[in-house]
């Protein structure tokens, strides 16, 4: 591919992505914004518009639900998530709080489904959502399971920036806390994503011990006592091996 095709492509997904993150805008402010020329940002929103990725209302732009259609199509093709589904809701009719499934992507953790239970806190999580794996229970639960060249490559490639007071963001100390999860079984965060949130966490093994996504329940700091926490690290890990048997055995 030559490096135009790339950097239009390229420029193409920075004009979708800051509609995304800002909301809808006009085509002088868009250039303004992303250091464009008006010309290209326009022709930029005509393709995206005529392919049906964009969609303009009172010379306003804004992204279109097509990119729902195909986060849908790629997730339930997924293994993992059609296995875990079920017993995700299950877990979090148990808990009553709030349950997700994460993946690794690109060095990212990806959340792929979110079950809330009855008590369940409302904070920003969705299918989609993107957070540092090093921040975040099930982060840690994936980087504890995944080959310590790729932790390191990951660690060095996004750093460990500090996103609450209470996130690891020392190289030794991240990797003495993967040790003490691989050893224990789970993880847990305490306010290292969200202030006052405690997070439990148990990765999903396939049958030959590859790491496939890991399980989290999640709550506020007040409900999550130490007893607490251990029978939510109890249910998070046979929920975890029931996904692994359902994901390795169930009919495709």
């Amino acid at each position: 591919m030559s490096n135009a095709v790339t950097q239009s492509v390229e420029r193409a997904f920075l004009v979708v992505e800051h509609l995304a993150e800002h909301g809808e805008m006009g085509v002088s402010e868009l250039s303004s914004q992303l250091d464009m020329p008006v010309s290209t940002v326009y022709d930029y929103l005509q393709s995206l518009t005529e392919m049906g990725y964009i969609t303009k209302t009172d010379k306003q732009y804004k992204p279109t639900m097509k990119f729902l259609e195909v986060g849908y199509q790629q997730l339930h093709r997924s293994n993992i998530y059609r296995a875990a589904r079920a017993e995700l809701v299950e877990l979090a009719t148990q808990t009553a709080e709030h349950v997700t499934l994460m993946v690794e992507e690109n060095g990212e953790g990806v959340l792929l489904d979110v079950q809330e239970g009855e008590q369940a806190v409302d904070f920003l999580a969705y299918p989609g959502a993107r957070m540092p794996l090093h921040a975040t229970a099930p982060g840690k639960a994936i980087l504890a399971h995944l080959p310590e060249r790729r932790v390191d490559e990951i660690v060095e490639r996004n750093g460990l920036p500090a996103i609450t007071n209470n996130t690891v963001t020392d190289p030794e100390r991240l990797h003495s806390q993967l040790q003490e999860i691989r050893d224990q079984g789970y993880a847990v965060d305490d306010g290292e994503r969200i202030a006052g949130m405690v997070l439990v966490a148990a990765p999903v093994l396939d049958r030959s011990d590859r790491l496939r996504a890991a399980v989290c329940v999640a709550g506020p700091r007040n409900r999550f006592h130490a007893q607490r926490r251990e029978e939510i690290s109890d249910l998070v890990r046979e929920t975890a091996n029931v996904i692994q048997i359902q994901m390795d055995y169930r009919p495709r």
